[in-house]
């Protein structure tokens, strides 16, 4: 069977959790759990919109990078809180706590991830919008693109252009520097959600959670 056609968990019984109510790191590892799921949610809009390029699809893929960017700078504050707690155990070192303390991170963090977050993604602040409109390189503007009827299928292209804006912190035409940088973050982004998941899978095993596999439902009714 192939390892995509099989379901997997990782299991705790009710002693298991009982042990896990009682450590106050769990709460930690929750945490980081939801924001991995949060960052994960987000790249997922990019990739299911593809390379299509109707309206709702170039909103997904400008909207996967904003929400990611904002959930990496909120994941980055959790990791900073979890030294105190985990600061000396060897697979923090090694995992996510490395990935913070690499300068590119902190670059990015400071330049490009605290903008967007506070001003774009998390928060709707006219007077930041107006700051970043008079100093846009567009010279003109379609305020919306839209494709038939459906409820949905529009964007509202120049308010995510201003956002991108914002975040890179001056104009967007120089694409080469706006490519790069996307570029770099999604690498970086893929490297949390791996060093997280290695993290997260090492201290459910430590507590004594189990992985348990089961058929998917798709092998199930392929069986049936």
């Amino acid at each position: 069977m192939a390892d995509n056609d099989t379901m997997w968990q990782m299991y705790g019984n009710s002693e298991v959790l009982t042990k896990c109510k009682a450590d106050s790191r769990f709460a930690y590892v929750v945490a980081l759990a939801r924001a991995v799921n949060a960052l994960n949610a987000g790249h997922s809009l990019m990739v299911r919109a593809g390379n299509n390029d109707t309206p709702s699809a170039q909103r997904d893929r400008m909207n996967s990078y904003f929400f990611s960017s904002a959930i990496f700078y909120e994941i980055l504050k959790l990791i900073r809180s979890m030294g105190a707690v985990y600061g000396k155990e060897k697979i923090f070192q090694d995992t996510i706590q490395a990935l913070l303390k690499a300068k590119r991170v902190q670059e990015l963090e400071q330049e490009h991830l605290k903008a967007a977050r506070r001003d774009a993604v998390f928060h709707y602040l006219p007077q930041r919008f107006a700051e970043a409109i008079m100093t846009t390189g567009m010279i003109d503007c379609i305020f919306v693109i839209g494709q038939g009827e459906k409820i949905g299928d529009i964007h509202y292209e120049f308010a995510d252009y201003i956002a991108a804006e914002m975040e890179v912190g001056g104009r967007i035409d120089n694409h080469a520097v706006v490519t790069e940088m996307m570029q770099n973050k999604l690498e970086l982004v893929r490297q949390l959600i791996v060093s997280s998941q290695e993290f997260i899978a090492h201290q459910l095993q430590a507590w004594g959670f189990q992985i348990r596999r089961t058929p998917s439902s798709r092998n199930n009714q392929a069986q049936g």
